[in-house]
């Protein structure tokens, strides 16, 4: 409950001025129906999002993160930290803490780390439902291929981004 929590306080900073609030729901649902591909180990991340979608639209959001612990793939990559909607009825955004944990690299337990890359990556997720596309600037929403690239990348937009997301000059 703590990474949920630490995530409101840190989207609602940074995303102050387009939601009026952010809220935790902390509810439990099915996982989606044939998302699991057992060659893999892994779970389809469009699923996700489809079932993400669906409540938002269910329960009137504007937006909605999921956020599971399950590693997630796309058919195009061997794995996703994320997936969101992109474009002006965008609502839908997932991330991953799986691949966020040192752990998983079998690296020593660091919290404050994972908390950093969680952080990141729904920054990330929810500025592309807001119509942001990738950026080659030092910004949040630089494509990450690898943990290193989330590790490197500030938790915030660059001039450009901003300027696009909150419409400021």
């Amino acid at each position: 409950m703590e990474i949920l929590e630490h995530l409101r306080e840190k989207l609602a900073d940074i995303f102050k001025n387009l939601f009026v609030e952010i809220q935790i729901i902390d509810t439990i649902e099915e996982i989606p129906a044939n998302s699991y591909d057992q060659a893999r180990n892994q779970y389809l991340s469009p699923l996700f999002m489809v079932a993400i979608r669906n409540y938002a639209e269910e329960y009137g959001f504007s937006k909605v993160l999921g956020i599971t612990a399950f590693d997630l793939f796309i058919y195009e990559l061997n794995f996703v930290f994320g997936q969101a909607e992109f474009g002006s009825e965008a609502r839908a955004a997932v991330i991953s803490l799986c691949r966020l944990y040192p752990e998983f690299y079998r690296q020593e337990s660091n919290k404050d780390l994972f908390l950093i890359r969680s952080v990141k990556e729904g920054i990330h997720e929810i500025g592309h439902t807001f119509g942001l596309k990738h950026c080659k600037n030092n910004c949040i929403m630089v494509f990450s291929n690898n943990l290193m690239d989330t590790d490197k990348k500030p938790a915030a937009f660059c001039d450009r981004c901003q300027k696009k997301l909150f419409g400021k000059d």
